[in-house]
């Protein structure tokens, strides 16, 4: 049995994701704007992804061995009258050859080989087989051998065709699906006449902080993943460049603890959170406040707006990962569902910053509520996007900051 040919590897693969694109376009607009942008994107990407395939030609091995008949009325080495047809008894060897990867690749042709020389093969879960026959009066077995050698490379061949081809799939279907989901949003929020993510504005003082190494100042800022029970309604959130602007506000204080070490070596996590509030009230005219109480108890920077919280930072020293864990859930605890974009500001007064951050970055990746990793810096920031088990579909980014305090002299 040879498997049925369908079409090249561009064919296929433009079908699979034009499949999946008409899945999202079908979506309810509802379930849309209430489910997680990430895990949306997560679940339609895996289903183009395509697995290529791996053989493991070394691992070849006789499946089977049987008695067939064998046709030698060609073979020149023989007497056969011409008009008449020569059968012999001969052994059918079926060869199998283990493989990982999407079956249905086996099925289609690269679109950079003809594979004419592509044999005959079944695939019985999760080997390719092929069949080899020789007559049992003249065996022949260097010349068998080499006959199944020439077979293997053909498929070895295949894969590696296929494997550019899947290459470029895999590196190019992300980008459609992302696209897909932003068309599919955009008319999902014109279609219930909502946006789902309001910018939020905050007023800004005509003058920079006094104190420290100013940000640059900006203008004003405007998943089939499970959601919330509910009609839809649209929730204000911080402007993502608004979140990236506070970001660097409070990454400026690595500059002002550095120029002040003496100021900042005795200093607890209350007193060193103050001269953060400083920097943000000098650019948000006093709206940053310490100790707010927020849902289910108390943040260390809060920023309101119109009574709505929109970003929220938890002050922390490094004590170790299990106080780290710890300040995240305290972190977590906080939010209610109007807040999505919060930092953990951590303290650290080790000799090895480079291994403080690869254990943060450890403890956030292992959260259950972990969905993505949007960067991470060994030298620097890192930001994940987290879910709570308790409100599917509501993204929470996280930005964690780490910064060297100097010690006691």
């Amino acid at each position: 049995m040879h498997p049925s040919r369908e079409g090249n590897t561009f064919t296929k693969f433009k079908n699979v994701v034009e499949t999946v694109i008409r899945e999202i376009d079908s979506l309810d607009n509802e379930y849309v704007l209430k489910a997680s942008p990430t895990e949306l994107e997560q679940y339609f990407t895996e289903k183009v992804l395509i697995k290529p395939l791996v053989l493991h030609e070394d691992k070849q091995y006789i499946k089977d061995q049987t008695g067939t008949q064998i046709d030698v009325s060609h073979d020149f080495n023989r007497v056969v009258f011409p008009g008449e047809r020569a059968i012999i008894k001969g052994t059918r060897v079926d060869i199998a050859i283990p493989f990982e990867g999407d079956p249905g690749l086996w099925s289609i042709q690269a679109s950079t080989s003809s594979m004419r020389s592509y044999p005959e093969i079944e695939i019985r879960n999760n080997e390719v087989v092929f069949s080899v026959s020789f007559p049992d009066d003249s065996p022949e077995p260097d010349r068998l051998r080499s006959d199944i050698q020439k077979r293997i490379k053909s498929l070895v061949d295949a894969v590696a065709y296929l494997k550019r081809d899947v290459d470029n799939h895999n590196s190019s279907a992300p980008t459609r699906i992302r696209e897909a989901l932003s068309r599919k949003t955009s008319r999902a929020q014109s279609a219930v006449e909502a946006v789902a993510a309001l910018g939020i504005l905050i007023k800004k003082k005509d003058t920079e902080p006094t104190f420290a190494i100013p940000a640059k100042r900006r203008e004003s800022p405007a998943k089939r993943p499970a959601v919330t029970t509910g009609k839809y309604e649209p929730e204000p959130i911080l402007a993502e460049k608004e979140y990236q602007h506070i970001l660097e506000v409070l990454k400026s204080m690595s500059l002002v603890i550095e120029r002040n070490p003496s100021s900042f070596a005795s200093l607890d996590e209350e007193a060193i959170r103050d001269h953060f509030l400083l920097q943000l009230n000098g650019h948000y005219e006093g709206s940053a406040t310490g100790e707010t109480f927020n849902a289910s108890g108390k943040t260390d920077i809060l920023i309101r707006v119109e009574n709505k919280n929109v970003f929220i930072a938890e002050c922390k020293f490094w004590h170790g990962s299990k106080t780290f864990e710890d300040a995240i859930d305290q972190l977590l605890g906080y939010l209610s569902w109007r807040d999505s974009k919060c930092a953990l500001l951590v303290f650290n007064k080790t000799k090895d910053s480079s291994a403080v951050r690869h254990k943060m970055h450890e403890v956030m990746e292992s959260r259950s509520q972990h969905r993505k990793t949007v960067f991470h810096r060994p030298d620097g920031d890192s930001q994940y996007v987290l879910i709570k088990d308790s409100d599917p579909g509501r993204e929470i980014s996280i930005t964690t900051q780490l910064y060297d305090m100097p010690s006691k002299e």
